[in-house]
C-alpha cells in the first residue's frame, strides 16, 4: 500500500511541477494567431500533409527497428526469439527503403506537376 501511495504522490508532484511550470511560462504572454492558410494554396496544403504523414510513418519504422533489435538482444539464444527480431529487423528495413523510395517519387512527381 505505501508503494502506490508514494508512486502516486511523485506523480502527483512532476504533474505539478510540469503543469506549474507551463502556466508561469504562458502568464502575461499574449497570443498573437494569424491565418495559417493566408497565402497558401491548397496544393501546398496537400504536400504538407503528404510530407508529414511521411515523417510519421518513418519514426514507426525507427520504433519497428528498435523493437526488432531489441528482440534479438533478449532473446537469450532462443532460436524462434532470434529468428522473429530477425524477421522484425528485415521488415523495418524495408519499410525505411519503401518511405524513402516513395518520398523521392513524390517529390519528383510534385516538381513536375506544380512548376
Amino acid at each position: 500500500m505505501k508503494l502506490k501511495t508514494k508512486n502516486y504522490l511523485l506523480f502527483l508532484v512532476f504533474f505539478l511541477i510540469i503543469f506549474l511550470g507551463v502556466f508561469k511560462f504562458t502568464l502575461g504572454q499574449t497570443a498573437n494567431l494569424s491565418d495559417p492558410l493566408e497565402g497558401r494554396d491548397i496544393s501546398d496544403l496537400v504536400v504538407d500533409l503528404i510530407k508529414y504523414l511521411l515523417g510519421l510513418v518513418g519514426v514507426l519504422a525507427l520504433v519497428m527497428f528498435i523493437y526488432g533489435g531489441i528482440l534479438w538482444m533478449t532473446s537469450g539464444g532462443a532460436a524462434e526469439k532470434v529468428k522473429k527480431g530477425k524477421d522484425t529487423l528485415v521488415w523495418a528495413i524495408l519499410g525505411l527503403a519503401l518511405i524513402f523510395f516513395s518520398y523521392a517519387i513524390l517529390e519528383f512527381i510534385l516538381e513536375a506537376f506544380l512548376e
